[in-house]
């Protein structure tokens, strides 16, 4: 989606972390504003068809270009008390379950914050059976990583991802307010829980594996010969242990 991406040869799920639209395409910012309007609607059958066409380049795990809600289709499918089979539909092309917002909401926390106001008498709800089968539909799936082992990958993780970018690219700017670093709370659930996640103007990015219970992170520049570092990260801290490569 970003401008200067460069993926491994395997495909993995793709992390589209861009927090500044800017760094973007306009053709995917105006697709995805169009996306998340459809979505912020309710109007599923134009979220599904757009999610079917091949020739937009739409992520359905992204959040409106430029928003700080960080709300994913996901996110708003719950919030509406979508019907079944669109959540179904959702999930079976990729939505995933364990994404947080802003907030640190998944789509179960923000479905089941809009039942308790629904059932207080602060909203328009859906009938009883109905909202069971979408609590049971939207829960992730257990993690084999403790919170406290989430937490702690996700800040040496983001020490790693800052060691490498920071100062070097965004024209000085802090690089998490220009990106938004892949959450470990979600590499159990992609597939062989490995994730690329390209960074604009890196030419490259970081290869990221959830091996048990620690991180294999590769990172390199496609441009700058010998500029491969890989790191093991646990919950105690970050290991360089290679460096030169690619």
């Amino acid at each position: 989606m970003s401008r200067g991406d460069a993926s491994p040869s395997d495909q993995p799920f793709v992390w589209h972390g861009v927090l500044d639209p800017g760094l973007l395409h306009d053709q995917i910012v105006t697709g995805s504003h169009r996306f998340a309007d459809a979505a912020k609607a309710g109007d599923w059958s134009a979220v599904l068809n757009m999610l079917d066409d091949p020739t937009l380049p739409i992520d359905i795990n992204w959040w409106r270009p430029g928003g700080t809600a960080w709300f994913t289709v996901l996110h708003q499918a719950a919030w509406h008390g979508a019907p079944a089979n669109v959540v179904a539909g959702l999930i079976r092309r990729g939505a995933l379950l364990s994404l947080t917002e802003s907030r640190g909401r998944t789509a179960y926390d923000v479905f089941m914050d809009r039942a308790r106001k629904i059932q207080s008498g602060k909203g328009v709800g859906v009938v009883q059976e109905s909202r069971t089968l979408l609590a049971q539909q939207l829960m992730p799936p257990p993690s084999p990583l403790s919170s406290h082992e989430i937490h702690s990958l996700d800040g040496h993780l983001a020490e790693v991802i800052d060691g490498r970018i920071r100062g070097v690219l965004f024209d000085g700017r802090n690089p998490r307010e220009v990106l938004r670093y892949p959450p470990v709370g979600i590499l159990h659930e992609v597939p062989d829980q490995h994730v690329w996640f390209p960074v604009p103007g890196m030419y490259g990015g970081f290869d990221i594996r959830l091996q048990e219970n620690f991180l294999d992170v590769k990172s390199w520049c496609r441009v700058v010969g010998g500029s491969g570092e890989e790191h093991l990260i646990t919950s105690a801290g970050a290991i360089l242990v290679d460096e030169g490569f690619a």
